[in-house]
């Protein structure tokens, strides 16, 4: 699958303030509602007034059982050079979360809607949450489609009548569901495919063997055996496309075995503006598997998409250190203005 885009902040807190149980949530509104027995949580936020919402942007994440704000508490004690002052206490909390860019950036005519995986809270305090049985049994693409289906027909029909624009920004494994989602719905008026490929997830691991033996890691008969190692595994995810024992790198191979598909297929039979956002560093999933995209529409006459590349970013569109004096720098915040901004234009 792809990786999990996990964000970490640090949040300092005064003695006061860290025995609060909630620091994220009451930013946002929150719905819980009921479709064919299942539960299905989403959760908004505006920077305006919700009389004023005109365009609607859901988010999908990635791979992975998170919730959305995952807070630890440290406490860590600061000592001085001098044995008589008393050392400093200092707390804080590490926040991983997964919304990967700033709810700042919002327009105000916007709301921003995140679909919760299930099983999972929308903010979690405490070191370690154990991922319920009901997230595995429901982790794959079928229904995460058929899951973000069901909420924007909850926002649409509950909570903003008519609004102009119905976006759905797909990231990594999410862009597989804006992929599926945007051959059907009818009421989808932009998508956003972000660090997502054209092929399926398989050709990728193919792909990084040959580069690594283009770089010089591997010798050909190490490349070749290694892609026999992964035809034997995948073959396996098919005899027993139903276990949630088996595992390949972390995931069950029902996963697999439910949401591996090749991503062009369905974004060639989507008619509305798509929006492509691919980083060149991207490791996760290769610019060579995306770039079968823009060949694809050229080949079949369709001109309904925009491609954007962005030279020196990754998978989580990130500018990596290449030295201990360099810093990492998000710029999910621009790729995602970028996008807005095609949005609205298009």
């Amino acid at each position: 699958m792809k990786h999990t885009f996990l964000m970490l902040v640090v949040l300092l807190l005064t003695t006061s303030s860290f025995g609060q149980k909630k620091y994220f949530e009451n930013k946002f509104e929150h719905y819980a509602f009921v479709d064919n027995k299942d539960t299905i949580k989403i959760h908004t936020y505006t920077n305006g007034k919700i009389a004023s919402i005109k365009k609607v942007i859901f988010y999908i994440q990635g791979s992975g059982g998170n919730p959305f704000y995952h807070l630890i508490k440290h406490i860590d004690t600061l000592k001085t050079k001098n044995p008589k002052e008393k050392p400093t206490i200092r707390k804080y909390f590490e926040v991983r979360k997964t919304l990967p860019f700033s709810l700042e950036i919002l327009p105000a005519d916007y709301l921003l809607v995140m679909i919760s995986k299930k099983g999972f809270p929308f903010e979690y305090l405490g070191k370690k949450l154990k991922v319920p049985i009901s997230f595995y049994q429901n982790d794959n693409l079928n229904y995460r489609v058929w899951q973000a289906s069901k909420a924007i027909d909850y926002v649409v029909d509950k909570l903003v009548a008519k609004p102009k624009k119905v976006i759905v920004l797909g990231h990594s494994e999410g862009s597989e569901v804006v992929a599926k989602l945007g051959v059907f719905h009818k009421k989808i008026s932009h998508i956003g495919y972000f660090s997502g490929g054209g092929n399926a997830q398989y050709y990728d691991f193919l792909l990084d063997i040959r580069k690594q033996l283009h770089q010089g890691k591997i010798s050909e008969e190490d490349a070749v055996s290694e892609a026999e190692k992964l035809f034997k595994e995948i073959k396996d995810i098919y005899q027993y496309p139903n276990s949630l024992d088996k595992k390949f790198l972390g995931h069950s191979y029902k996963k697999w075995s439910t949401s591996v598909e090749p991503s062009i297929d369905n974004l060639l039979k989507i008619k509305v503006p798509l929006y492509v956002a691919h980083g060149a560093k991207d490791k996760a999933v290769p610019i060579e598997s995306a770039y079968l995209i823009p060949l694809e529409f050229i080949r079949k006459r369709k001109n309904n998409l925009t491609f954007k590349v962005y030279p020196k970013l990754n998978h989580s569109f990130a500018i990596l250190p290449t030295s201990a004096k360099e810093e990492y720098i998000d710029k999910w915040d621009v790729v995602v203005t970028e996008f807005l901004h095609w949005c609205e234009t298009h």
